[in-house]
């Protein structure tokens, strides 16, 4: 049996359903100038993926979604919300929007949180869509309330940024 040799630990919780899941860890942003990184910043990072085969080639296995620490600590209030909530009902954050340098086109990602009953039955879900395409996650409330508190620890934790000290790089420059 063959073992890697090195393991890194890094905090990460992760919803499976039957079909989809997400993943939720630490990330980090960084910032150029000239082709150097000047800044660090961190982030958290929700991967949903599918755990189905692709049955197209230009099928979505997967969208990532990207909070600033601050709309990480939002989504986890509006998980606690919507997970004591008597009523289903459906709340979303801001959407992300960007513009592809190849393509010229604006591209919005939308993160939304729900609870939901349909034929006599009840759950949670988040659900990221990009354009055409959503992916699901339905979860326990355990699990859904969990993911919250989690994104809420993140949120904290993953509030930092390193800088260039401009300083001392102002000596090397000469």
């Amino acid at each position: 049996m063959s073992h890697p040799s090195e393991l890194t630990r890094y905090h990460c919780y992760e919803i499976f359903s039957q079909s989809t899941g997400v993943e939720i860890r630490m990330s980090i942003k960084n910032q150029e100038e000239n082709g150097i990184i000047t800044s660090r910043s961190g982030r958290i990072l929700l991967r949903f993926f599918k755990l189905t085969p692709k049955t197209k080639t230009d099928d979505v296995t997967q969208i990532r979604f990207i909070c600033e620490p601050d709309e990480a600590f939002e989504l986890s209030r509006i998980i606690c919300q919507v997970g004591t909530s008597a009523v289903p009902c459906k709340e979303k954050l801001h959407p992300h929007k960007f513009v592809s340098a190849d393509q010229g086109a604006e591209t919005v990602t939308t993160l939304s949180v729900e609870k939901w009953e349909r034929n006599g039955k009840a759950g949670f879900a988040l659900t990221v869509g990009r354009g055409k395409d959503f992916i699901s996650v339905p979860a326990p409330l355990v699990k859904f309330l969990f993911a919250g508190e989690f994104l809420k620890y993140l949120s904290t934790k993953q509030c930092w940024v390193e800088r260039v000290d401009k300083t001392n790089l102002s000596k090397y420059a000469s």
